[in-house]
């Protein structure tokens, strides 16, 4: 039987997958759009609960995507084939690969999160930036980070550009939201979770820290940094610098100091 190709970019289906861009769109149907072969992959493979795959089948050459897609038929997920101009109508991707997914959102709280002797955790208190905080999950899944907590009002994790750019790690590395910084640092006194906050004020520089797990590495939003109260509650450390800019970009500063904490991880094993 001949596949059955949309190739209208004004069908109604097309239209709600490129609605998903807007964030009140996302918000009341609890759904966003993932695109690329690696994000979908890891989508699939990971449990996400992956309601439609978009295919367009003149793109699609990866083998295992290919795989995934009859496996996912076999569980009944709804899969949609489209032409190359359909998927491109709202693609983020400049040259998109042939494959997106429409996944629902998953809310998870902070007494799902696994706290453990080696349990190192990222805080960001009203991120604004979503290219940073997905790059920020996805370095939290390189170093195996137990989660990454949102705090107050920040940027929607299921941002496209956030989507993007955790390239997969949002369905790896745990998310959390929390509305009240003050319930963080419950969680963290409860569990006995350290706290270090990066401050560029801070008077104890990274390398001289106390850096040991179970730890949660505090960051401050891109422009005002942390609040008081956080600074306070927390061991703050800088990032020593030695040229003429003052700060580095969040994601970069969270990557410095994840990678810190393991490389001082490793060592001790």
């Amino acid at each position: 039987m001949k596949t059955t190709i949309l190739s209208s970019p004004s069908n109604p289906l097309v239209k709600e997958l490129r609605a998903l861009a807007q964030k009140k769109n996302r918000q009341a149907r609890g759904e966003f759009l993932v695109e690329g072969i690696q994000p979908v992959l890891q989508a699939a493979q990971s449990g996400a609960p992956v309601t439609l795959l978009v295919v367009a089948p003149d793109l699609l050459t990866s083998a295992a995507a290919r795989a995934m897609l009859r496996a996912q038929e076999r569980a009944g997920t709804r899969i949609v084939n489209v032409s190359r101009a359909v998927l491109e109508s709202f693609a983020e991707r400049e040259h998109p690969s042939g494959l997106a997914a429409v996944v629902k959102m998953t809310a998870r709280t902070l007494d799902s999160l696994r706290v453990d002797a080696d349990a190192v955790f990222v805080a960001l208190w009203q991120v604004s930036n979503p290219g940073n905080l997905g790059s920020i999950l996805r370095t939290a899944d390189a170093v195996n980070a137990r989660g990454v907590v949102v705090i107050g009002a920040a940027t929607d994790p299921y941002a496209p550009a956030a989507v993007k750019a955790s390239r997969g790690a949002l369905f790896t590395a745990p998310l959390v939201r929390v509305e009240k910084v003050q319930d963080f640092l419950d969680w963290g006194t409860m569990q006995g979770v350290r706290m270090v906050a990066a401050s560029d004020q801070a008077a104890q520089d990274l390398w001289h820290a106390d850096l040991r797990p179970p730890c949660a590495l505090v960051f401050g939003n891109e422009g005002e940094g942390l609040p008081d109260d956080v600074l306070h509650a927390a061991n703050a450390v800088r990032i020593p610098m030695s040229g003429q800019v003052d700060s580095l970009n969040l994601a970069v500063a969270a990557s410095v100091l994840l990678y810190e904490v393991k490389r001082r991880m490793s060592s001790e094993q």
